[in-house]
């Protein structure tokens, strides 16, 4: 096994929808490698989406089975000094972002951030190590977040918020030996062209829940109507954050990528409710959205997501984007409004 030169390292392929698109994205420059760490059981599904790629894309590729959570991410020791040597930027999207995720998830967040960093300071090469958060570290916050903020003082809404808190801590702490960029995504939505999406969840939530209500149902509205949800297309996330990782100012700083002109929950239901060929929400309602969602029979065996989802809908907050507007000025690179690319989230959805 010989030294892989001007290599970037993917965790996360193929299970975390951002992974997905960076590999496609980083396989198309041929000036550098793209290995791919896989777990084992999904190298099929790898190796099913490599396939798609052109031929010449698909040569600059590598798999290795390991898994980030576990010692040396699970390699051999001689497969592990291969990679080390040639790594020059690692994008670790391993990390589980779902708001109902499990307590032992958010603790394989941990493990997996101790061991990529054990990674990048063995590598004699490393440019950059990019790390995929959530805008949803800021937990219960509410109001302004500024991507320079990090506390825990207003608590989490669930595990996974606090280990990603916890996790960019660590980050925070090995910045001055490394050079460390973190990203946060906001709720992240399948592809704004191809609605290509891993989980129908988030707010496909709403539309699966509208397009299996009668078409003369109108859907409730939510107890706090004035809630901003800043959705991401995953391309849209993915241009952005290889862009942003790219550039040397990058390093040592936090980036939030969300829409700039965040949506109410009450517009987004009409949107839905537009698209579906429902009727728009009323005004006022009795039965809550909360209520309506947690007792749809199509939902009930999503209870976990659904309560998850519905205290992302309660919490209001806007997150400032100065950074990233700083270093996509002049790209051309631009997050899409939700009307542009809402039919696309619904032919998905209705494809289940």
């Amino acid at each position: 096994m010989g030294t892989l030169l001007r290599s970037v390292l993917v965790t996360g392929f193929p299970s975390r929808q951002p992974a997905v698109h960076l590999v496609r994205e980083l396989a198309a420059d041929d000036e550098r490698t793209v290995c791919c760490l896989v777990t084992e059981g999904r190298q099929d599904r790898a190796l099913e989406l490599l396939d798609a790629l052109p031929a010449s894309a698909r040569e600059r590729v590598s798999l290795w089975v390991g898994d980030p959570r576990f010692m040396d991410l699970g390699l051999s020791g001689e497969e592990f000094a291969v990679l080390a040597e040639g790594v020059e930027i690692i994008h670790h999207c391993a990390s589980v972002t779902d708001p109902a995720g499990t307590k032992e998830e958010a603790a394989g967040n941990l493990r997996a951030a101790a061991e990529i960093l054990e990674l990048a300071e063995a590598a004699p090469r490393l440019k950059r190590l990019v790390f995929w958060s959530s805008a949803t570290v800021s937990g219960n916050r509410e109001g302004f977040v500024k991507e320079t903020e990090l506390d825990d003082q207003m608590g989490f809404r669930n595990p996974i918020e606090e280990s990603l808190y916890r996790v960019e801590r660590m980050l925070h702490e090995s910045a001055e030996e490394l050079p460390i960029v973190v990203l946060r995504p906001a709720l992240m939505v399948g592809d704004s062209a191809t609605g290509e999406v891993e989980d129908l969840n988030g707010l496909y939530l709403l539309i699966r829940f509208l397009l299996s209500a009668p078409e003369d149902y109108r859907i409730p509205t939510p107890s706090r109507t004035g809630v901003r949800i800043s959705a991401v297309p995953v391309d849209y996330a993915v241009k952005a954050g290889v862009r942003i990782s790219a550039d040397e100012q990058s390093i040592g700083r936090t980036f939030h990528i969300v829409d700039p002109k965040p949506v109410t929950v009450q517009y987004a239901l009409r949107l839905f409710a537009e698209a579906t060929g429902r009727p728009a929400p009323r005004d006022h309602d009795p039965l809550n959205l909360a209520t309506a969602l947690m007792r749809a029979p199509g939902l009930q065996r999503f209870t976990n997501t659904t309560r998850a989802f519905l205290d992302h809908l309660k919490t209001d907050v806007i997150y400032d984007d100065r950074n990233t507007r700083e270093l996509l000025a002049g790209t051309g690179i631009q997050c899409p409004a939700l009307e542009s690319y809402v039919e696309v989230m619904v032919a998905r959805a209705q494809q289940d």
